[in-house]
């Protein structure tokens, strides 16, 4: 059986490779599953830092598996409702582990493959990745993708990329902060590998709990924020004191 997430640790770095280049890292059922329990795996381990999130062959991702999606044609309702559910769920998975997650993009981020990017808490792009959201050109309702992308970059950016479904390059993925860095092909990796690396020479209880900070923050108004802060404070010097 094909393995569709191949899993290698670097040190205290775990690299994660979507293993569908034939498929241009489509995401099917078993992907989703696969991808959650590495991620799960990951989470659970104290000896992983930081994960980089990669895809083999030309693509990051294309996005959802459309041959697969439309074998499902017919199913009943609440099969649906599974369905969707397993999608949001990935992206959940990647913003809910407390280890800091790096997406190396190369080549085709899209749809669901570019929703993951945007779950991602860092992305690092090659200079003729491509990125976008074509669910609605196809005539599909953007919704799984949408609530991260509008959460990270705004609604204004969102309805461009969601309703015109236009692809844009690395380059302006990084001005309306689809990515953070842009660096030569070649380099993707290597770049996304050399920041977890550094990320896993500090203290990993710091990553641990600022990760959950950042992650908490977005979803509470300020006040709430800084009162979540004083308490972890709190908690970071017990361990302090270990």
């Amino acid at each position: 059986m094909i393995e569709t997430v191949l899993v290698e640790d670097r040190g205290n770095v775990r690299l994660m490779t979507l293993n569908r280049p034939d498929k241009m890292n489509a995401i099917n059922g078993a992907m989703t599953n696969d991808l959650k329990a590495a991620l799960a795996a990951a989470d659970a381990d104290d000896n992983v830092a930081a994960v980089v999130l990669t895809g083999a062959g030309r693509a990051f991702s294309a996005g959802a598996d459309m041959k697969e999606a439309q074998s499902h044609a017919g199913r009943g309702q609440r099969a649906n409702i599974r369905a969707s559910t397993g999608s949001t769920a990935l992206y959940e998975a990647i913003m809910a582990i407390d280890k800091p997650v790096i997406a190396a993009v190369s080549g085709y981020a899209l749809g669901g493959g570019c929703a993951l990017v945007m779950a991602s808490d860092i992305a690092v792009a090659g200079e003729s990745a491509v990125l976008g959201y074509p669910e609605v050109k196809r005539g599909l309702a953007a919704t799984a993708v949408t609530p991260t992308l509008v959460a990270q970059i705004g609604r204004k950016w969102a309805s461009e990329l969601l309703l015109l479904s236009e692809n844009i390059s690395a380059a302006r993925a990084a001005e309306i902060g689809l990515v953070n860095r842009v660096v030569p092909d070649a380099e993707v990796v290597s770049t996304a590998l050399a920041m977890a690396e550094i990320l896993a020479g500090y203290s990993h209880d710091a990553l641990w709990m600022t990760k959950r900070m950042i992650r908490r923050s977005a979803d509470l108004p300020l006040s709430q924020a800084h009162a979540l802060a004083r308490d972890s404070m709190l908690v970071m010097r017990g361990f302090d004191g270990e």
